[in-house]
Formats: structure tokens, sequence, C-alpha cells
């Protein structure tokens, strides 16, 4: 079943292009900035959405098999090295911390069970 897998790539591709076109999608809520980020907030924030642009469009378009299950790694990876790096990190809001382990964590969990669907394909 790749359906699942595939649907969270393309997501997580639309996701990344948002943040590419407005960084401040991702820097706001994440506690990085205000209304509208500084210019080297918007810079991480935009590659950060380049590599999520290029990861979920090999999730959604990759062949079922090995080389899927190779994007869905991947994904799972950035995704839980993205809530480790907010973990670490310090922010001036504790609630803007948290949501933004949260949301890296859930969509690890996610893509897990992307991984998982995929592999009984």
């Amino acid at each position: 079943m790749t359906w699942l897998p595939r649907t969270l790539g393309a997501l997580t591709a639309v996701y990344g292009l948002s943040t590419l076109v407005e960084p401040a999608i991702l820097a706001k809520p994440a506690g990085l900035s205000g209304d509208e980020p500084p210019a080297p907030v918007s810079i991480l924030v935009r590659a950060v959405g380049v590599r999520d642009i290029a990861n979920g469009l090999a999730m959604a378009l990759a062949p079922a098999g090995p080389a899927l299950r190779l994007a869905i790694g991947a994904r799972i990876a950035a995704d839980l090295g993205d809530a480790l790096t907010f973990a670490v990190s310090r922010n001036e809001s504790d609630d803007a911390k948290r949501k933004a382990i949260g949301v890296g964590v859930g969509w690890g969990a996610l893509n897990l069970l992307g991984l998982l669907a995929a592999r009984t394909s």
C-alpha cells in the first residue's frame, strides 16, 4: 500500500514550497521569529523547504520497493533530526519549542506508518 507514503510525500513537498515562498510559515510557530523573519532565519528556513520539496517529491514519485522505502527513511531521519535540533536548542518560547518538537516527532511517526505500509506492498 503506497498511497499513504505518497500522500505524505506530496504534503511534505507542498509544505516545503510554502516555506520557500513564505518562511514565516515555519519560523513564526517554531519561535524563530515574529511576523517577518530576519534574513538569516529566512535563509535557513528556505533551505529546509528545499530539503522538504526534494524529499517529498522522492516519496511521491519513487517506484515502489527499495527506492520508496529509502525516500521514506530519509524523511523519517529529517523529521526526527528536526525534533532533536529543536530539543537541544535554546528557544525564547518554551511553548513554541514543545510544538516544534511535537511536529517533528509527529511527522516522523506518520512517516513510520507510511514506511510500514510500503513494506506490505
